[in-house]
């Protein structure tokens, strides 16, 4: 559940309400081992941040460092970028990808009551 608040305060936080009408937003939830997270702290800003590959922006990424999980938020209009982002990481972390939207999106998908 938390995980989910702090998804809602970072999209109210940097207003990702579809700027242009075709840029998609997608939670990756992840699991890692601590050989994940060793080469992660190995690893500088710059280096993590050119993990994502052109066409795609990280939106934010959390850390629970107590469990090894978090999630990432990333905004590109193809999905194959998301995935992208996440395979090199398949071996040291398991993790899913979901695409998410705003409630602006939210109200025009959902029926009316």
């Amino acid at each position: 559940m938390k995980k989910y608040f702090i998804l809602a305060v970072t999209l109210l936080f940097f207003n990702v309400a579809y700027a242009d009408g075709h840029r998609s937003v997608y939670l990756v939830d992840f699991k890692c081992d601590a050989a994940a997270y060793k080469e992660f702290a190995s690893m500088t800003l710059e280096e993590l941040d050119a993990q994502f590959p052109k066409g795609s922006k990280k939106l934010a990424r959390y850390h629970d460092l107590t469990s090894g999980s978090g999630i990432v938020l990333i905004e590109t209009d193809d999905p194959t970028l998301a995935i992208k982002h996440v395979n090199p990481w398949t071996e040291v972390c398991d993790a899913t990808i979901t695409p998410v939207v705003d409630d602006k999106k939210a109200l025009e998908i959902l029926p009316k009551p």
